[in-house]
């Protein structure tokens, strides 16, 4: 996933990335890079929490939005079927683009695993 073996229709590398949500249904996007946000909130001056995120943007201009409001929780996935994250949120559609973010996956299973299940994994188990 870091190093994207496809290419958008300007002919620019990127990852393509597809998802199915309630609204939506299945939708196409391209992304560039696994690290594309990194935001720290600050509550109060006690509480400082780093979130994740991953910036995907609409499969092209003339293409419908990637997501809308009630596809949070969607898992995205690259055209291979390799899970990359978890659909959090957007920004909506502008004339030539769509912004949405997800949390990687690898950030979620960290976290899942340190917070009482160990063993979680995304082994295919015969």
């Amino acid at each position: 996933m870091r190093t994207p073996d496809m290419w958008d229709l300007d002919g620019e590398p990127c990852l393509l990335v597809v998802k199915s949500g309630n609204p939506t249904n299945t939708t196409l996007g391209r992304v560039n890079g696994v690290f594309s946000i990194v935001r720290d909130y600050f509550y109060d001056m006690l509480v400082n929490q780093t979130s994740m995120e991953w910036g995907i943007i609409n499969y092209d201009s003339k293409s419908k939005v990637f997501s809308e409001p009630g596809d949070s929780g969607s898992i995205i996935a690259d055209i291979r079927g390799r899970i990359g994250g978890m659909l959090t949120g957007g920004s909506g559609k502008t004339k030539s683009s769509d912004m949405t973010y997800a949390t990687p996956f690898w950030w979620l299973l960290e976290r899942i695993r340190a917070n009482g299940f160990p063993y979680a994994h995304l082994n295919v188990l015969i």
